[in-house]
């Protein structure tokens, strides 16, 4: 329990004030869709579409200053000169366990409008350019631009301030960003991630912001609590207010059609921000805003409140909280203020707005950046609030340098369980470039502290950059939070003036930091049951930062480490053994002790498992293999079934992880042979890879891990946009087909190309390619987009064409009338052989019978007209599933099957066993051959819906038939 002392006289007013309510009007959002953001894109992707839509909002633009009504004021601060003179703290805050890249300037926005989040095992940023999802390594997962996110919703061309956050007790991502920058076409979306991994799916919501048409929604804050999402903005245009939206959580986070919300609105304050409320029991959720940052000696913020029921919130002001340290709200001209070296021209700063809320332990914590001294600025500095839920202040600070030499802007906060502070901010001086850094507050600090900034991305270069503006725009904002994994940990992302690239250039970075507090103990190791005489690894798994570690080995030798991750550790003798470890830094001490943690046996072997990295290849084309097998094994011996090999960089027959190239078109066995201290086991992986590639019948629907499921490969010349995975309807299985949308690929005359997995045509009597396909022309551009299919016949040394595809007026390869709306396939009668335009493709391979090391090559050619789209690839031995099997003798009924499946084997037909196998090629079920007769598959309708595969095989011929299962 923390302890305040006030030190200074206060006064509260609030009992004798009651707290001014407004109406709130009630509406319903709109669903757009589920989408799966793991398939929009894979890495810069750049959304040309955005270009017009750079942000250089309300020129000359000031916010007004909002005087406080003196029968308004909850809490007052009385001066006092102990506070006024208070040193600031000299300790230096933590550096960074880890920082790294996040997004670059692609030079198509000011300001990048900075903001991320952190999940439990990735990062999320959203800046007005593209979004970016990484691991917390810094490894980049998904790039897409910020239009192409939302883009099964209305008017995406136009999106710009994305704000996100991370829910930790619903375990959910929620996103929100406006769209439109006008009367007409303003509105806000919404969007939650069904789980927490944020490359699965989303449900996407939008709201239209004024029904009225009257005004346009611009800045967005967002926060949550148990009940409601809310989001709050500044209304422009023909009338200037601020407005509040109440969502029903819960209800988006269900994928309800329609969710319900309550719209306030208030000419109170401006840029009213939501707390993030990190309790998920507290029924009500608190705004803070600035207020006059200069009256009559005080400077104050306005609180409001939202409480009440799910659908009928009630949103109230309820007053103005002061202290006698004023500020101005702006700086400079029309915000140009912060200085850089190496520049005359100064960075924009904005205003002293609120920007960032956060509700823990029944207390508030809010941040913004003021200008000081008040009536005459020469400085930034970051001003931070902690208050209690009835408005009266426990603790606020500044982040400043009084000489003026540096200024501190755009900063945000994030609290943790141990009410840890950290703030992220900008660092500004003429002595330096544009730097990222964050200033922290240990829970045990000194009230009102925070500790000297640390500055962990230094600028590269001076930054100018307006577009034709007045202003060199900057932030307008950054994010900091918590990390949900451990509630301790802190994330910060900022901007830093980069080496200028094709112009002055903006880029972002994150930041982790582990504060310290008393060691909570913890360890793991690479092995826990061992042979005897064989050595353990341990790993400190300590939180709370320690600074000292004793280990004690029951068994072990040496038998106690001081060190923080002891290596070989040696156990001589079989038994069971307990480990301890004593973990300590300034703040205390933690024991761990778990008995019975390492097994020392005499007698067992290696437990073997390994893979390969790809199981379908080209002849000759190298195989990386890894050994993962338990129980320390020491040595190794691999075998191949047949053995036409060659061990490749360095590696043989006895290393454990092998590179291994197959020199005939076959499929191999694997075997490994492992080896520990007690003796050895063996496993065989039967036809484990497939040389020459993969034997038809193969079908590619997308659905499953987009390009990655069979390593289709891409080939993107201009490395901009090219082919990626969308949601779309009408076709199945699934919702998810390839493809290239050339309404955001200005570029003419570029080529990309998508290229299948290898395939082995040997031992067929013909083999036919078929895929379907979606395309409608662009009525505004007189040409047509093209799609040209390839073959190689050597592993995509050289190509062949196949056919070539392009829209010539009649339907010949459109499948939907011309429009001049961004085409996406929605129904069946979008795509080919199904409506309007052109019949499916079917390509035969007769030609390429008896080959192996056989590819596809889908290419597209671009003309800047709409979206082409290509789903149920397919090579097989038949044409269709109405048209007879190509082996005649053997009959399939009924097909479609709605469980039972017939194969009827007639007299002197050699086969002799009958397979059910999955579009992975996978056997499902096996049934031997005797004699002519019918053979039932499925006869217990177990399997599921589907495409499935009946595999014939006998004496000196196989063949496989496609079958579909339904309902």
């Amino acid at each position: 329990m923390r302890i305040i002392s006030f030190v200074t006289l206060f006064i509260v007013l609030s009992a004798f004030l009651s707290a001014q309510s407004y109406h709130g009007k009630a509406g319903k959002a709109i669903k757009g869709a589920t989408v799966n953001v793991g398939a929009m894109a894979l890495d810069t992707i750049t959304d040309y579409s955005n270009f017009s839509g750079i942000k250089t909002p309300n020129k000359n633009w000031k916010a007004p200053d909002f005087k406080t009504n003196p029968d308004r004021i909850i809490y007052q601060e009385a001066p006092s000169p102990q506070r006024a003179n208070k040193p600031a703290s000299r300790e230096v805050s933590p550096a960074p366990t880890r920082d790294f890249l996040s997004l670059e300037d692609n030079q198509r926005s000011i300001p990048p409008d900075v903001m991320g989040a952190a999940g439990p095992n990735h990062l999320m940023t959203t800046l007005n350019t593209e979004v970016r999802i990484q691991d917390k390594e810094g490894n980049v997962l998904m790039t897409t631009a910020l239009g192409n996110f939302w883009r099964p919703l209305p008017g995406t061309t136009g999106t710009f301030d994305p704000k996100i956050l991370y829910d930790p007790y619903n375990d959910r991502w929620i996103m929100t960003t406006p769209s439109g920058s006008n009367v007409n076409e303003s509105k806000l979306y919404i969007g939650v991630s069904t789980s927490s991994d944020p490359m699965g799916d989303w449900n996407f919501y939008w709201v239209d912001t004024d029904a009225s048409n009257i005004a346009w929604f611009d800045y967005p804050s967002i926060g949550f609590n148990k009940k409601w999402i809310t989001v709050s903005g500044n209304m422009f245009g023909g009338d200037y207010y601020r407005t509040v939206f109440v969502f029903d959580k819960m209800a988006a986070y269900n994928g309800d059609e329609d969710i319900n919300y309550t719209r306030f609105a208030t000419y109170e304050g401006f840029t009213l921000v939501p707390s993030i409320t990190y309790d998920n029991q507290a029924e009500d959720q608190y705004l803070i805003a600035t207020g006059d940052g200069d009256q009559n000696g005080y400077g104050y913020i306005k609180k409001f409140k939202l409480s009440g029921e799910l659908n009928n919130p009630v949103f109230e002001y309820q007053g103005d909280i002061g202290i006698p340290e004023p500020w101005s709200g702006w700086g400079g001209d029309y915000g140009n203020f912060l200085p850089q070296l190496g520049s005359s021209q100064l960075i924009n700063s904005v205003d002293a707005r609120m920007e960032t809320v956060i509700y823990r332990n029944n207390k508030l914590w809010a941040v913004h950046h003021v200008f000081l001294p008040a009536g005459d600025p020469q400085r930034c500095a970051v001003q931070w609030w902690e208050l209690d839920t009835d408005g009266i202040i426990l603790e606020h600070g500044r982040i400043e340098d009084q000489s003026n030499t540096f200024s501190f802007a755009f900063p945000s906060i994030a609290v943790n369980a141990n009410e840890d502070v950290m703030i992220g901010h900008n660092v500004f001086s003429s002595t330096q470039y544009a730097g990222a850094g964050y200033s922290f507050k240990a829970y045990y600090d000194d009230p009102n502290s925070m500790r000297t900034y640390y500055q962990y991305k230094e600028g590269e270069a001076p930054y100018y950059k307006t577009y034709g503006g007045d202003r060199n725009r900057w932030g307008d904002y950054s994010a900091a939070c918590v990390d949900p994994e451990n509630d301790i940990d802190f994330w910060t992302i900022q901007e830093f003036a980069m080496m200028p690239q094709g112009g002055d250039t903006w880029g972002t970075w994150w930041a982790m930091v582990k504060p310290s507090f008393s060691p909570v103990a913890d360890f793991t190791s690479d092995e826990t049951i061992i042979p005897t005489g064989e050595s353990v690894n341990f790993t400190d798994l300590t939180i709370g930062v320690p600074s000292e570690w004793q280990w004690e080995f029951e068994g072990g030798v040496p038998a106690v480490s001081s060190e923080q991750n002891p290596q070989n550790i040696v156990y001589p003798n079989e038994g069971t053994f307990t480990v301890t470890l004593t973990a300590s830094n300034v703040l205390g001490t933690d024991v761990v002790t778990k008995q019975q943690f390492i097994t020392v046996s005499s007698s067992i072997l290696p437990e073997i498992s390994f893979s390969a990295d790809v199981e379908k290849v080209c002849v000759n084309q190298p195989v990386h293999f890894t050994d993962s097998s338990l129980y320390s094994p020491i040595q190794w011996e691999w075998q191949f079934d047949p053995s036409t090999v060659t061990f490749i960089n360095g590696t043989d027959p006895y290393s454990q992880n092998p590179e291994v190239e197959f020199n005939e078109a076959n499929d191999y066995a694997v075997t490994l042979t492992a080896t520990n201290l007690n003796g050895s086991s063996t496993l065989t992986e039967f036809d484990l890879i497939s040389a020459g590639g993969y034997q038809p019948w193969f079908a590619e629907d997308f659905e499953y891990n987009g390009f990655e499921r069979y390593n289709w490969e891409i080939e993107n010349p201009d490395h901009s946009k090219t082919w990626e995975i969308f949601s779309i309807g009408g076709n199945s299985p699934g919702h998810l087909a390839a493809g290239v949308n050339f309404r955001d690929y200005p570029a003419i005359g570029q080529r990309d190309r998508l290229i299948s997995p290898p395939f082995n045509l040997e031992g067929m009597t013909n083999a036919y390619l078929e895929f379907q396909h979606a395309y409608t022309q662009n009525t505004a551009v007189p040409a047509t987009d093209s799609l040209i299919v390839y073959l190689s016949a050597d592993c995509g040394a050289t190509w062949t064409r196949l056919k070539a595809m392009g829209e010539d007026g009649s339907g010949n390869f459109a499948t939907h009338e011309p429009t001049a709306d961004l085409f996406f396939p929605q129904v069946a009668s979008d795509w080919c052989g199904n409506g309007w335009g052109s019949e499916c493709n079917v390509i035969d391979l007769g030609a390429w019978l008896g080959m192996s090391n056989i590819k596809i090559a889908f290419e597209t050619y671009s003309f800047y007209g709409n979206a082409l789209l290509i789903d149920n690839v397919s090579i097989s031995q038949t044409v269709a599933i109405e048209q007879k099997p190509v082996i005649s003798e053997v009959q399939i009924f009924p097909n479609p099957s709605n469980g039972i499946i017939h194969v009827l084997v007639p007299e002197k037909s050699g086969i002799h066993q009958v397979e059910l196998l999955n579009q992975m090629g996978q056997k499902l079920m096996s049934k031997p051959v005797n004699g002519p007769g019918k053979i039932l598959m499925n006869e217990n309708s177990q399997y599921a819906p589907g495409i499935y595969l009946i595999k014939t095989s006998g004496t000196g011929k196989s063949s496989t038939h496609k079958v579909i299962i339904v309902r």
